[in-house]
């Protein structure tokens, strides 16, 4: 009986060790939507390029979509000198001159091509400026029988309060939702921006997650803002109640997921057009479709949308003061506040599929044994990419994730003392199997 009862053990153990074997083949994208704060063909901007090469080299995205771009020069100036030197597996979509009226501020997308194959881009004219409509397939080793499509839409929606901006802003999500009508309804849709929203309340936020729109479209972080108050005798309650910041984000309940402004004063910037105030508004925005949330072949990874560079506790503040403190280092803190008056967001998906083109590394060791206390030690040899880590349990749950911040660091450790004893596994991106150590 005994036997019986261990011989179940060991193979409901190596079924789960099997289980998580299998899980570590599946692809994830890192999006990133950046206002790069009217980047010119000029010195100005020229000269602040290096910091966004330390953002990207910090946030390591797979599809960067961007705004606030002036023109063809710019674009490829920037692609060439921050980049490309990031990572030079990125490729650009072509570049198309605006077709509405605001004809010096364009989107752009840069894309990780080892990941994401660009099937087709177009314009969407509006009452203020393009979104931009990209068809990327995810360069999966199945993409020619079984492609999986991603609808990435990116604008910048009309700035500042008042009925007549809010109504811009809504007439061009309007826009948005209608070509939601041309692409299949199963399609995986991201909407990215900076919307300009003040509060959850506005038509155009409204509009874009109406459930009747014909590819329902969420907030992957559901924070909305408290409803006004049913005053039937408040014609607009947007300047009725807009001396409080109750029904609007900008209030301090809401200082984790704020991105605009990075500062409180231009004095001293390469680039002094920014907008000030501190971090008071959350106006840049990645919206998905809600087939992320309950599909199998292409999700959210929960809890991944994040602002970069705001450690929560910056509110009416700038970027980089030294009081802000916390997961986001003092350095990457600098490199925004220079580069632009808006934080970058960020968020990931997944895909069990594996990725076709991605090298897999395997000669990361553990420095010492895999037989561990306290404390992981990993030796990465130069010239290994890998950035992301996650440690799996034996039954095939991530247990803790960690980030390799400096590329070039080739000794990493890692707390693991809260981990219980047992086996676990530690998997990357671009190892080719996991690795497995015991923690006792």
């Amino acid at each position: 009986m005994y036997i019986d009862k261990l011989s179940k053990r060991t193979i409901v153990f190596f079924s789960l060790v099997l289980l998580v074997f299998q899980s570590f083949g599946q692809t994830r994208i890192k999006t990133m939507f950046y206002n790069l704060l009217n980047y010119e063909s000029s010195t100005v901007a020229q000269n602040k390029t290096h910091f966004l090469k330390t953002i990207l080299d910090e946030v390591n995205p797979d599809l960067f979509m961007v705004c606030e771009l002036e023109n063809n020069i710019a674009s490829n100036y920037l692609f060439n000198n921050a980049v490309l030197p990031h990572n030079a597996d990125f490729d650009k979509a072509p570049f198309v001159a605006s077709q509405s009226p605001a004809t010096s501020l364009h989107q752009m997308v840069y894309f990780n091509k080892k990941k994401l194959i660009l099937e087709s881009s177009k314009v969407i004219p509006t009452n203020t400026r393009d979104i931009n409509h990209y068809t990327f397939k995810i360069n999966t080793t199945d993409v020619s029988t079984n492609p999986i499509r991603l609808e990435v839409f990116v604008t910048h929606l009309k700035a500042s309060t008042g009925s007549s901006n809010r109504q811009k802003r809504l007439l061009s999500v309007e826009d948005f939702t209608n070509a939601l009508n041309s692409i299949p309804n199963t399609s995986y849709v991201l909407f990215a921006g900076d919307f300009n929203f003040y509060t959850s309340n506005e038509e155009g936020y409204q509009k874009i997650i109406d459930s009747s729109n014909s590819i329902v479209m969420v907030d992957p972080i559901n924070r909305p803002s408290v409803p006004f108050p049913n005053n039937t005798g408040v014609t607009d309650p947007f300047t009725f109640y807009s001396s409080s910041s109750t029904y609007f984000w900008r209030n301090s309940s809401y200082a984790d997921i704020h991105t605009q402004s990075t500062r409180t004063s231009n004095t001293g910037f390469v680039d002094t057009s920014g907008s000030t105030g501190g971090l008071d508004d959350r106006f840049d925005f990645i919206m998905m479709s809600q087939n992320f949330t309950n599909s199998a072949d292409l999700f959210y990874i929960n809890n991944s949308y994040k602002s970069i560079g705001n450690n929560g506790n910056c509110y009416n503040s700038y970027i980089s003061n030294t009081n802000c403190s916390g997961t986001y280092s003092q350095s990457l803190r600098n490199a925004l506040i220079e580069f632009s008056d808006h934080l970058p967001i960020v968020m990931e998906i997944e895909s069990p599929r594996n990725t076709l083109s991605v090298n897999s590394y395997s000669n990361i060791q553990f420095f010492g044994s895999n037989v561990v206390e306290d404390v992981l030690k990993l030796n990465i040899p130069k010239g290994n990419p890998t950035r992301v880590f996650h440690i799996y349990n034996s039954n095939g749950q991530i247990v803790k994730s960690f980030y390799r911040k400096n590329k070039f660091n080739n000794q990493i450790e890692v707390s693991i003392e809260h981990l219980s004893r047992g086996i676990y596994y530690l998997s990357a991106q671009n190892l080719n199997s996991p690795l497995k150590f015991v923690k006792i």
